[in-house]
């Protein structure tokens, strides 16, 4: 194993994101040059605990909560400095060198913007987190605004003459939301996502279209009422399930993975677990990172290998923001697990210290630069 393939493997190993067979690998390597046996990782720490502590290593402080889990690790960070003076000057620099994060003017938060409910009766409401209750009532059809992030349709009867379709739009920078369907079935929606349901259910052919973004559903399936959902070259036939679907315009193909229970994509079924990858107008089934793949519904934003600007693509839909790029980007992979609650200077920091890249930050606009 060369220097580069062991520094990858470190952060991985860093983040708690190694298989076993890749600790052995690390562990053999490290042993090579007579130092102690690398630590466990405390048992894998649940992400918020791990990403707490280890953002505490990064800026050299602690903070009380989380004080007694610092102790524990710090052997850990110990032995990987030990490891980093082997990977030449740039793995050094990985733990050392200071965060050259610019910012000029305020921070990026996130949670800036809120999401919007555009009726088929033509009435557009921008959904306050704070107000509940009742926003709608059209026939036998009620709405309501069940938490700072939910809302709820119910029906008076079981069958509608004619269906009328809402669009629910969560731009980005605002927080996911809960939808509650009047089926029962429930669906979370990212950010710069937008769904198209039926506010009123049919006995039959009854759809929902994910029409960009992501969404997470969780259907009640109905034999007699199947419900079909449509996004990007996609048609998903749900059968009782649990599955995330990803469909942003601007990725280069669209995925469904499923959870639990079973679908069909495109007349293929999927095992929990699995994954439908659709692009260039063909179909392929692969084995899914699930949690990776629902962590943006967790809080938490996991990275697990990907490149500088599919990372960045992710942060822009999350924050809100514009990115741009000096030099030539990256093409290292990025191992990260670290919460979506923090302002955005905050995750930029723990980017520069796994790899070769600074930015700035000037308003909503963030410049990657290439480390030379």
């Amino acid at each position: 194993m060369n220097a580069e393939e062991a520094k990858q493997l470190l952060g991985k190993y860093l983040s708690g994101l190694c298989t076993a067979e890749e600790e052995i690998q690390l562990r053999s390597w490290y042993q090579q040059y007579e130092q102690k046996e690398l630590p466990e990782l405390s048992a894998r720490e649940s992400g918020e605990q791990l990403d707490r502590i280890w953002q505490n290593v990064l800026n050299r402080t602690a903070e009380p909560a989380v004080v007694n889990r610092t102790v524990r690790l710090w052997p850990l960070i110990a032995a990987a400095a030990s490891v980093l003076l082997f990977l030449s000057i740039g793995g050094y620099w990985l733990l050392h060198q200071t965060p050259k994060v610019r910012l000029a003017g305020n921070d990026v938060a996130p949670f800036s913007r809120q999401a919007v409910l555009k009726t088929g009766h033509g009435k557009t409401l921008v959904l306050d987190s704070n107000a509940k209750g009742t926003l709608a009532q059209y026939a036998n059809t009620h709405i309501q605004k069940t938490g700072s992030e939910q809302i709820a349709y119910t029906n008076s009867s079981e069958t509608a003459e004619k269906v009328i379709f809402d669009t629910l739009q969560v731009p980005a920078g605002a927080r996911p939301y809960d939808l509650q369907l009047a089926d029962g079935s429930t669906v979370i929606v990212n950010v710069a996502s937008a769904l198209r349901f039926p506010e009123n259910f049919r006995s039959n052919n009854n759809e929902v279209e994910l029409i960009s973004g992501e969404a997470y559903f969780t259907i009640i399936h109905n034999t007699r009422s199947p419900l079909l959902i449509k996004a990007r070259n996609q048609t998903i036939e749900d059968i009782g399930t649990e599955f995330n679907v990803n469909a942003y315009a601007d990725e280069s193909d669209s995925r469904t993975t499923l959870v639990a229970g079973a679908i069909k994509v495109n007349a293929k079924t999927l095992r929990p677990g699995q994954q439908a990858i659709v692009a260039d107008g063909g179909l392929t089934i692969a084995a899914a990172d699930v949690e990776q793949t629902t962590s943006w519904k967790n809080g938490y934003f996991r990275f697990n290998g990907e490149d500088i600007q599919t990372v960045m693509r992710e942060l822009a839909r999350w924050y809100n923001i514009e990115v741009k790029y000096e030099g030539q980007p990256s093409k290292e992979g990025y191992y990260v697990k670290i919460s979506r609650s923090r302002n955005i200077s905050e995750v930029l920091k723990v980017l520069e210290r796994t790899n070769s890249v600074h930015f700035k930050i000037e308003g909503r606009r963030i410049t990657v630069l290439s480390r030379k």
